[in-house]
């Protein structure tokens, strides 16, 4: 059995998945010029990032590698994201896509 009161933020990214699509690609369109790995690596460094509030150090720990390799990554994705890596509309809705995709990626491995 699944409560959906625990469950309310993933029920309302799921409540309208051509929007979600189409913020995505908004917002990470960036991201698809890299090749898949690597694009699959940044995706989750991002994500993390904004998770953890911007902290390298948080985000090495999560991800189980060396605070350098977040900050290879975090230039990585500030060369493709340039400005919008640093605007706090454009940080949640990334947050949001992020979160979409992966809950996704996720349903789909089941």
């Amino acid at each position: 059995m699944v409560r959906c009161q625990e469950h309310l933020a993933t029920l309302l990214l799921f409540r309208d998945e051509a929007l979600v699509d189409a913020m995505a690609e908004r917002r990470l369109s960036p991201l698809e010029r890299m090749r898949s790995p690597q694009r699959e690596r940044l995706a989750e460094t991002l994500l993390t990032w904004l998770q953890s509030g911007h902290n390298a150090s948080e985000v090495a720990a999560r991800l189980a590698v060396h605070p350098q390799t977040v900050r290879y990554r975090m230039r990585q994705l500030d060369e493709l994201f340039g400005e919008r890596l640093h605007d706090p509309t454009a940080q949640f809705e990334m947050q949001l896509a992020l979160r979409a995709l992966t809950l996704r990626r996720a349903a789909g491995a089941r």
